[in-house]
């Protein structure tokens, strides 16, 4: 790596003459161009003392345009983040120019680990670091000339917003949706706190990388899986990616089986499995505990004790993820048996920590002959297998005829599920893989739990406030109470060390219970949890609809008039975790009353990564990171802009390059060139019309500005100028506005002018249908402009679905310009 792509807050480029020619934008070329430094900083004040990108609620069909909420880190930008940015934006100035009434509004994540991690850090309290992190963002993002509507900039950290995240907590609480209890949790010992589930990423804490392990603690969660279904049901009317879709369907993980009991022999008590296959029931030969279930400890024999005790300490050390993905399963066993109910035989049962507490009862009945899992079990343990479905081959897991099964022998075994099921008295359900969700954290930045403990017997509970209607862990001689809407917020309290000691710091505060008895009664206390920052980020579209509402979350009319959101564009990291929590949360407000729909997010869009150079990941440790403020500095806004549309199609994770910026550039110069002394004699250029809007509604914004390139290579006189400019002003706002107003003369803001239009007729003939084939055969056809490049006719192949595997995977290809493109394996 070259030392002008090397940044951590210094400069990516030297500022040099020398290093600026080495770019290939010499001094020179710069002042026979136009003036990016001066015309992008006049424009962005222009637009925001116009308020051109404020959002009204207005007669005209409203578009909701959303990015996913930004983590104000301490290390500002790279050029990695504006990219998804930049789309919506592009989106947003788009249907706004389509007549639409466009809001697009921007804020902040600023509670959670990332900003108090930094802040411990530095050494300074997150609330002074979040605040200066912030400035500096925003300044970035206007320095891009994002279109956003800063009249609604919202911050999660502000008392004005996370004063309806803990109403909504109340509400959960209220309605039985929010509960207490004593679980194990997974936990960061490095940040000294619970993390949920999805938050663990590959056995390891996704802000740290420490390895998580499993420590019992009393815990507040959602009731997540009451909505398990509609979850799963709600995703066929969204316009998604199917593979986002997919992805949320499998961490939902619905499974159909049965629930079925077998009795500890010589015992009173019973162990409940729930199993997809009790066709196989005849065939248990062993039973499997989770290390956490309840009846370990009671069932175990004094031989076994000790052995016991042991694997079950090591297995909490293990996170979930660990213990399933584990190759070699291990196990040891109890000592005791229990009683097969479908042939009355005497089965071990065995502790494995492959086996988790939270899903199906935290018991496996094992099958060792038709199930893989439990073959490599008994194998390793010399335990007995038997064959219950008739197969030719030594292990099989599908269903077939019966064997081994009493009266079943000879029957279908899928068809003779019911019947089996009722024979031992079981009953036929459906189970998830999806846990409730853990929120409670033992850290300072975040919302307070809006809870009040008042002891065990209290005569009342105060007004506006209400006992939980949902199981409440009671291990102690205090019961939970939700507060009175009217004491909402309660206050992050400044009198704390905020650095992690496992403990909350808020226990520490003496501001934060001051006047909790007078006002709930003697011995009340407060909640000392704060809230996971995913439940901040789970409604905060919501509140952007009405940011300044002090009577509620947000106003009916608003509400209906904005949502859902229309377009909403971010990372598919958040598939399984901010995704779904919003999707809950709307569903649970829904049904309560609060909201008339139940998605949030009708279309959604991932923008892939940009690498460094060298194609790695940006990160400063690799000395690969490039600092956008000087991209901006030294090439312009619009030219990033343009340069991260351009690299490839919007979801592909790409290189950055600085050769392929330098590019961008002397394209923009070239349209500043072309379009000087153009005049009000406009015509439309309707092919390039056609082409640029169709590729702007599906999002494929590298051959739009392909297109471009290729028409002002083209280009003669000026009467197009006009319709280029409008089309050009989403992706490059500050060169299309100056040649709006001071090349064409125009009075009001281009975004204030309408899209062009193009005759369809008179589009066609400017295009041509090329015939895509494989080895000589035809596998499909693209549409593009006559006389397209080769280069614009591949962009085509690789955006259609079903012919980009075809250019990913041959060796070669021929072209025949306006008729065919043959791909050669």
């Amino acid at each position: 790596m070259s030392e002008m792509c090397i940044v951590d807050k210094s400069p990516f480029v030297n500022r040099s003459k020398r290093a600026f020619r080495f770019l290939g934008y010499d001094s020179a070329m710069a002042k026979a161009k136009f003036n990016h430094q001066k015309i992008e900083k006049k424009w962005q004040k222009f637009w925001e003392a116009e308020g051109i990108f404020k959002a009204n609620e207005k007669a005209r069909e409203p578009f909701y345009v959303l990015d996913m909420f930004a983590y104000p880190s301490g290390e500002g930008m790279h050029v990695g983040h504006p990219r998804g940015y930049t789309a919506s934006d592009i989106l947003a100035k788009y249907y706004m120019m389509q007549g639409k009434n466009v809001l697009h509004p921007f804020g902040w994540d600023a509670f959670g680990l990332p900003a108090e991690n930094y802040a411990v850090k530095v050494g300074v309290p997150p609330a002074q670091t979040t605040k200066k992190n912030i400035a500096n963002f925003k300044r970035q993002l206007k320095s891009f000339g994002m279109g956003y509507d800063w009249d609604r900039e919202i911050n999660t950290s502000d008392p004005n917003y996370y004063k309806w995240t803990q109403w909504i907590f109340k509400v959960l609480f209220d309605n039985g949706y929010a509960y207490q209890k004593e679980a194990y949790a997974n936990w960061c010992p490095k940040c000294q706190t619970v993390l949920a589930n999805e938050q663990v990423v590959a056995g390891q804490c996704e802000r740290c990388d420490s390895a998580v392990e499993q420590k019992k603690m009393k815990q507040w969660f959602f009731k997540f899986t009451a909505f398990a279904q509609e979850l799963i049901d709600g995703l066929a009317q969204l316009d998604w990616p199917e593979s986002t879709k997919e992805m949320q369907k499998n961490w939902i993980g619905r499974s159909e089986g049965a629930e079925l009991e077998f009795a500890i022999d010589g015992g009173r008590d019973k162990i409940k499995v729930f199993t997809t296959r009790p066709d196989t029931l005849f065939g248990v030969t062993y039973m499997v505990l989770a290390p956490e279930h309840e009846l370990v400890e009671k069932i175990v024999t004094s031989e076994q004790k000790k052995a016991v005790e042991r694997y079950v300490a090591n297995a909490r050390k293990k996170s979930a993820l660990d213990r399933t993905a584990a190759k070699e399963k291990t196990g040891v066993f109890t000592g005791a048996y229990v009683v097969n109910p479908a042939n009355h035989e005497r089965v071990p049962v065995w502790v494995a920590d492959y086996v988790l507490a939270d899903y199906g009862f935290g018991a496996v009945m094992a099958v060792p002959a038709h199930d893989e899992r439990d073959n490599e079990f008994a194998k390793k343990y010399d335990l007995r297998i038997v064959r219950v479905i008739e197969s030719d081959e030594d292990f099989y897991a599908g269903y077939g005829k019966l064997i081994n099964s009493s009266e079943f022998d000879g029957q279908e075994s899928e068809k003779v599920i019911p019947a089996i099921t009722k024979k031992v008295g079981g009953k036929l359900t459906v189970q998830y893989k999806l846990h409730d969700w853990l929120i409670s954290r033992q850290r300072y930045w975040g919302a307070p739990i809006p809870i009040i403990y008042v002891p065990k017997g209290s005569p009342s509970v105060p007004r506006g406030g209400k006992k939980s209607v949902a199981p409440t862990y009671g291990g102690d001689s205090f019961v939970p109470v939700s507060m009175d809407e009217k004491d909402l917020p309660v206050i992050l309290p400044n009198d704390v060390d905020f650095k992690p000691t496992g403990e909350s710091p808020l226990a520490s505060s003496k501001k934060f219970q001051d006047g909790v008895e007078a006002r709930y009664g003697k011995g009340a206390r407060r909640e000392v949890d704060t809230m996971d920052t995913f439940v901040c980020s789970s409604w905060y579209f919501l509140r952007y609809c009405d940011p300044h509402n002090t009577k509620e979350f947000a106003g009916k009319d608003s509400l209906k008039y904005w949502m859902p959101v229309d377009f909403y564009v971010g990372g598919a990291e958040h598939t399984n975790g901010h995704l779904l929590y919003a999707r809950f949360m709307v569903k649970v407000l829904h049904k309560l009353g609060y909201l008339d729909f139940d998605e949030p997010f009708l279309k959604l869009r991932h923008q892939g990564m940009i690498q460094g150079e060298d194609g790695e990941k940006m990160s400063k440790s690799r000395g690969n990171v490039v600092n956008p403020d000087e991209v901006v500095e030294h090439y312009g806004a619009d030219t990033m802009r343009m340069y991260e549309m351009f690299m490839g199609p919007f979801a592909m994770s790409m290189p950055w390059s600085t050769q392929g910026m330098v590019g961008v550039r002397r394209f923009l110069d070239k349209v500043w060139g072309k379009v000087q002394g153009a005049d009000k004699k406009q015509e439309t250029p309707h092919a390039l019309v056609a082409k640029v809007t169709e590729d702007m509604e599906g999002q494929k914004f590298n051959t739009v500005v392909s297109t471009m390139m290729e028409f002002i290579n083209e280009a003669q006189g000026t009467s197009w100028v006009r319709d280029f400019t409008l089309l050009l002003a989403p992706f490059a706002p500050h060169l299309a506005e100056e040649i709006w107003q001071n090349v064409l003369g125009e009075k009001a803001s281009v975004f204030e002018d309408r899209w062009p239009r193009f005759d369809t007729k008179r589009a066609q003939a400017a295009s041509v249908v090329i015939a895509v084939q494989e080895m000589g055969k035809l596998r499909g056809t693209v549409e593009i402009a006559r006389d397209a490049s080769e280069r614009d006719v591949l962009a085509a192949v690789e955006q259609n679905d079903k012919l980009t595997r075809l250019v990913q995977n041959s060796k070669k290809h021929v072209f025949v310009p306006n008729k065919i493109i043959n791909f050669i394996n």
